[in-house]
């Protein structure tokens, strides 16, 4: 059995959701090792699809003792890994993220790296902001704008309830952040 396997204590959310599944975590260390990892890996990053390979790969180049799976959705995918980052490992990977929004190709594309914290808990975000034009109404970062003005005008006439928006400066423009109301 692979050692990481092995000598790894699923969280107790994990045992919660496999108890309510039927799944017996130690039978599934042994019979379908992927599985077990996929169920217990964790999400490391929330990531635009564009960026996501390239998220993924710079993942395992930083941790190649892990393993790594991305979990599509509809408008950004997860990038995971088994076994989960240590706190020390997450800030190691953030520094990695970081020039990678500032190199020419996605900083032209206004690509963005962040920490969102509110009710849903703590996570990380590698992206790029979708044009007004384009808003499709989700929880999302839009623009550029070339004001705070503009941005708030943009605001207040395309963001319904349940949803609210702020704007914020980044590269020389201004970008409204989508969100949920009561994620705040």
């Amino acid at each position: 059995m692979d050692p990481r396997i092995e000598r790894h204590r699923p969280s107790e959310a994990e045992e919660r959701r496999a108890a309510a599944d039927g799944v017996d975590l130690e039978a599934l260390k042994r019979e379908a090792p992927v599985e077990y990892m996929v169920r217990n890996a964790a999400s490391v990053l929330t990531v635009a699809p564009a960026l996501a390979h390239l998220a993924a790969g710079m993942l395992l180049a930083a941790f190649p003792e892990r393993e790594v799976f991305r979990s599509e959705g509809d408008d950004y995918e997860r990038v995971l890994a088994f076994p989960p980052l240590t706190p020390d490992e997450l800030r190691r990977f953030d520094g990695l993220l970081v020039p990678l929004v500032e190199r020419p190709e996605w900083r032209s594309r206004h690509a963005f790296y962040r920490e969102v914290n509110d009710v849903r808990g703590l996570r990380r975000e590698l992206g790029l902001p979708q044009a007004p034009g384009d808003y499709d109404g989700t929880v999302a970062v839009v623009g550029p704008f070339d004001d705070e003005g503009e941005a708030d005008a943009w605001g207040r006439a395309s963001v319904t309830s349940p949803r609210t928006y702020d704007p914020f400066p980044m590269n020389g423009y201004w970008f409204c952040d989508v969100f949920l109301a009561d994620a705040v």
